[in-house]
């Protein structure tokens, strides 16, 4: 399978399935698919996302580079492995870009 399609379909592994189910077992602020996208892709940029791509051209993930996505995704199974703590971390920069705290 080609790299592209892999680490995408990873990517939306891990923001559909895999951190929305570990939400319901511990103490994220958030817990539906599209936040944790917020969060990841906010994280990798040091923005708001949408200050980066546009909207219009499709969804976030299938405009991210292979470099992007790798970055997205390590942001993302880092949220699994760290302590509540940082996903708390990643929602308030990400609240704190967009001017919502």
């Amino acid at each position: 399978m080609d790299r592209l399609i892999q680490l995408r379909n990873r990517y939306l592994e891990l923001t559909n399935q895999v951190l929305p189910e570990l939400a319901r077992q511990r103490n994220f602020p958030i817990k539906y698919n599209h936040c944790f996208g917020r969060i990841i892709l906010d994280n990798l940029f040091g923005c708001c996302w949408y200050k980066v791509l546009n909207r219009k051209d499709g969804p976030a993930y299938k405009q991210l580079t292979p470099e992007q996505l790798e970055k997205a995704i390590t942001i993302a199974e880092s949220m699994i492995t760290q302590p509540d703590e940082y996903t708390h971390r990643l929602n308030y920069n990400s609240l704190r870009w967009r001017k919502k705290v």
